[in-house]
């Protein structure tokens, strides 16, 4: 009887514990800062994911005017300056004596001043699979307001498998000839995500913990942050570049503290943008594989014509 008093005990007790670690586990935290770090810690574990991005709006791209415009000497290389120096440095024997109309100071061309670039994100998609554990990819995307900014391109093992929207082949180019590599964890798109939450994560900012919401992936935090542009062009290495405000929420799985979607509202003088991106299946996906071998050609081998 003593036994199995004793047993029953230390069994109620065992699931006492564990049900107490189990409530403390899944108290949901309350500290946005905390969360936003965790979000940062974790995202650098990611091996593999599937996203899906949509854009409107307008972006501008343009030039601090607080930052003063670098001056051109007279001895810059450039089609005016260089038959200024090669005239300077011909011989007094060979090259007359200048009169003095054309003795006037070499020609320089004004400078350049930029004004902000627009660019159009209406109808902007993008969705695919990125395994950075392989430094693979396979996207498909269409950014109208730059012309021919839309295709598929597949990375494998350092090479680039492109086409173009209506091509039924893909040509073959090594991965580094890409503008951007979908498949770099240092320059590409899951780089340019960390970031995005590391300006949210910034000390210096306030992020707001707005609730907790079910998703379908399961329970999120819902995360609100004003981002600065002083913080922007820090973490972002936009230096003499011109950034608006912007309005960044995330919406953070309570278990993993993965981003279950991030949503960006810009506001520049003139243009406001909004972005979408739904990140999921972490970990998870398919093995990406380069196209069959009858569905891309290798430049300069291609089959001549008849």
């Amino acid at each position: 009887m003593f036994l199995r008093k004793s047993m029953t005990a230390a069994a109620g007790g065992l699931v006492a514990a564990l049900a107490l670690v189990a409530g403390c586990s899944s108290v949901p935290l309350t500290d946005a800062h905390q969360i936003m770090n965790k979000t940062v810690e974790s995202m650098k574990t990611v091996k593999s994911l599937h996203f899906e991005l949509t854009a409107s709006g307008e972006f501008e791209f343009g030039f601090d005017t607080s930052t003063p415009a670098p001056s051109v000497s007279a001895s810059a290389s450039g089609s005016g300056s260089a038959s200024a120096s090669a005239s300077a440095s011909a011989s007094a024997t060979d090259t007359p004596v200048p009169t003095a109309s054309q003795a006037a100071t070499p020609s320089i061309a004004p400078t350049p001043t930029s004004g902000p670039a627009t660019i159009t994100l209406n109808g902007s998609t993008a969705s695919g699979d990125i395994d950075l554990a392989n430094t693979a990819a396979h996207i498909q995307g269409t950014l109208p307001g730059l012309p021919d900014f839309a295709g598929e391109v597949i990375v494998v093992k350092g090479n680039a498998y492109v086409r173009t929207p209506g091509q039924t082949q893909f040509v073959l180019e090594a991965d580094t000839d890409l503008a951007l590599n979908p498949a770099d964890a240092t320059g590409g798109p899951a780089a340019l995500v960390q970031t995005i939450i590391q300006i949210a994560a910034d000390s210096s900012l306030s992020p707001q913990l707005l609730g907790t919401v079910q998703e379908g992936g399961g329970a999120c935090y819902h995360i609100q942050v004003q981002a600065t542009p002083d913080v922007v062009k820090a973490k972002m290495g936009l230096t003499g570049t011109a950034v608006g405000t912007s309005t960044l929420d995330l919406w953070i799985f309570q278990d993993s503290f993965r981003v279950e979607r991030m949503e960006l509202h810009t506001a520049a003088p003139t243009t406001s943008a909004a972005i979408r991106l739904i990140l999921s299946n972490y970990d998870n996906i398919a093995p990406i594989n380069p196209p069959p071998a009858a569905q891309f050609e290798i430049p300069g081998l291609e089959s001549p014509t008849a």
